[in-house]
């Protein structure tokens, strides 16, 4: 295997990040500048002082044109949607540091990590960067031949398939498929709060990511109700993530659909079936307490993020009863 020397310093993009590192506005966005300067600096092979000290005597770029953008961005209420986005990130800083312990433990690999870096060890090529303390990391820049920015499906050869589905299991049914994603979208959202905003998983993360969600959109075929109910969730958290802001779905022919598909499920199961609108659809018996407590943890397990309304929606109890069972079970 052959190593690379890292790129060369981005001198204006780590003046830019530097500038935020005593100027920005909010004690979270100096922290989160700091990290991404350490970041850019660490891309290049260097400590956080040595990139600073290549600041001297470099003359700043000329400042661009303006940008027509600028007065949209700078509004008052682009800049009062800035001020919530970095009050609620200070908060999830808090709450992430509270969940892990330490920064350093943020960005420790986990079980899954060092299992995936070691099932690709055989076809990646590796580099290195050293952070503050002199500690040395490396990262696969290829891997079976192929380096990307967009591990997609066409990027994915045979062997890096076979190396990262096989790292370890693959989960059973697509409810496992979609709760694995959430769980490396949390992770990369856990770092990105001390990175800056960003971060990006290693190549062989993203590979088995992209092979997961592929499970999801049509790669694994259905083979129960929760893998249909699945694909519906996972069309509605695809659409939901991809925004800086929380923002809900408002989709009323999925939102039917899914609907239709609940009736005709509960139907088939032998649920006494209300609709949205209060008719019932069914003769058939009701289920026990312990039923719908069963059917209210399972949802609560398989989508945390869900509202009580939503999940008493899907289930066929009250949001009160969701409610309850939530703070029962959330540790």
């Amino acid at each position: 295997m052959t190593t690379h020397a890292p790129p060369k310093l981005d001198i204006e993009k780590f003046r830019k990040v530097y500038a935020l590192v005593s100027g920005g506005a909010t004690d979270g966005e100096r922290r989160a500048a700091r990290a991404r300067a350490e970041a850019v600096a660490k891309s290049a092979g260097m400590t956080f002082a040595q990139a600073v000290s290549k600041l001297d005597g470099v003359k700043p770029a000329s400042k661009p044109a303006s940008n027509p953008f600028d007065d949209l961005f700078n509004s008052p209420e682009a800049r009062a949607r800035k001020a919530e986005r970095e009050t609620r990130n200070d908060k999830l800083r808090a709450k992430v540091l509270s969940a892990y312990g330490s920064e350093a433990a943020v960005f420790a690999h986990n079980a899954r990590e060092v299992l995936l870096a070691a099932a690709v060890e055989h076809i990646a090529t590796w580099e290195y960067w050293t952070d503050d303390d002199d500690r040395q990391y490396r990262f696969a820049s290829t891997l079976d031949g192929k380096k990307s920015h967009l591990w997609d499906m066409d990027s994915i050869t045979p062997a890096i398939r076979e190396a990262v589905t096989k790292a370890y299991p693959w989960p059973s049914n697509l409810d496992g498929v979609l709760r694995e994603v959430k769980q490396w979208d949390r992770l990369r959202w856990d770092r990105g709060l001390f990175n800056g905003g960003g971060w990006d998983h290693h190549a062989e993360v993203e590979c088995r990511i992209s092979l997961l969600e592929h499970s999801l959109d049509e790669g694994q075929a259905a083979t129960s109700w929760e893998d249909i109910q699945a694909r519906f969730d996972w069309k509605r958290y695809e659409f939901e993530r991809q925004w800086i802001d929380p923002t809900k779905r408002e989709d009323p022919f999925m939102d039917r659909l899914e609907e239709d598909f609940r009736i005709l499920r509960e139907k088939s199961e032998g649920i006494h079936t209300v609709d949205t609108h209060g008719s019932d659809l069914s003769h058939t018996v009701r289920r026990t307490n312990a039923d719908k407590r069963a059917a209210v943890l399972s949802m609560l397990d398989a989508n945390p993020e869900l509202s009580d309304r939503e999940i008493s929606r899907r289930v066929g109890v009250s949001p009160q009863t969701v409610g309850n069972w939530r703070n029962r079970h959330t540790p």
